[in-house]
């Protein structure tokens, strides 16, 4: 749908309709999906890590509107039995907060399923006067994009998907003696002298690239040398050709991994949690820009940590 025809059709909702948003209180969480287009993810008077604005779960629940353009949107893409109390994205949501994209706002919001985050989630951007519904399905590295979904919302929708979402590459050619497909981050070494392509598994690999930045690479293991049922977590670094194991803070099946940020947005992380709630952080982002900068432009850990409070 273009910009042109998105505004007229604004225009005439809000003749036609007569549409007032209620708006909402400074201290307030936002009550519907119209009220959140006005919201502040970073106000700091609500501490449910959004600001002002809404979960997305909670907005489904109470506000018909949105819940039936959601389930309008996913049903005409032939997508069932994902929403609702029975459906199968039964896990954490994120905040339903404005964000811009192809020079629109919209909402945007995510939720996915209890213990399988990093690899089935539904992610949506929602324009509530417009009752437009652009989306992005995944499912296990299968992608499915619907909705009212250009290139710019496609793009925002797609954050998420880590880089290189396969798993360790096929036999090269010319490869190491363990048989790593070389070049790649799989023939990194530990202190032992194992490469990650021993500890996941060769060909058979148990490990998926969570997150990447130009230093660090985030793998998950989810095989576990020692039985955890989360699995093992890997930083892998590239200036080195190394990589080490990092501990998770739970070994939970009902936890999920996926790529968050810190300072505002400012830097990648990778966030591990339960129900929602934190439990482990790993900020390589910030650990590759303090790799990449020196002196008086290299990042300061004390003034992340404030920005992280400040939200």
């Amino acid at each position: 749908m273009s910009l042109n025809l998105r505004k007229l059709k604004q225009v005439i909702l809000i003749s036609s309709l007569c549409f007032i948003s209620a708006g909402i209180y400074a201290a307030g969480v936002a009550k519907t999906a119209a009220d959140a287009m006005s919201c502040d993810p970073d106000a700091g008077d609500n501490d449910n890590g959004y600001g002002s604005c809404p979960f997305l779960g909670s907005i489904y629940d109470a506000d018909p509107v949105f819940r039936k353009d959601l389930d309008d949107a996913l049903k005409s893409a032939g997508l069932t039995g994902l929403t609702g109390k029975q459906g199968a994205m039964n896990g954490p949501d994120s905040g339903l907060i404005p964000v811009d994209a192809g020079g629109e706002k919209w909402l945007l919001g995510s939720v996915c399923e209890q213990g399988n985050c990093g690899d089935h989630y539904l992610k949506i951007l929602y324009i509530p006067s417009e009752h437009v519904v652009a989306g992005f399905y995944y499912n296990g590295g299968e992608e499915k994009m619907f909705g009212d979904a250009g290139d710019a919302e496609a793009k925002v929708l797609r954050s998420d998907v880590p880089e290189e979402t396969q798993q360790a590459p096929v036999l090269a050619a010319a490869t190491p003696a363990d048989g790593a497909p070389a070049n790649t981050i799989w023939t990194f070494k530990d202190n032992g002298g194992k490469s990650l392509w021993q500890v996941c598994g060769g060909q058979n690999s148990s490990c998926t690239i969570i997150a990447s930045t130009k230093y660090y690479v985030a793998v998950l293991n989810r095989k576990s040398a020692t039985g955890c049922a989360f699995g093992d977590f890997y930083v892998a670094a590239r200036d080195t050709a190394s990589w080490r194991q990092y501990d998770t803070g739970t070994c939970s099946p009902d936890a999920y991994i996926r790529k968050g940020s810190i300072s505002n947005g400012q830097y990648l992380s990778v966030d591990i949690g339960i129900n929602g709630v934190l439990v482990k952080q790993f900020p390589i982002g910030y650990w590759s820009m303090q790799k990449e900068f020196s002196g008086k432009r290299r990042p300061s850990w004390s003034k992340v940590k404030e920005k992280n409070q400040q939200h």
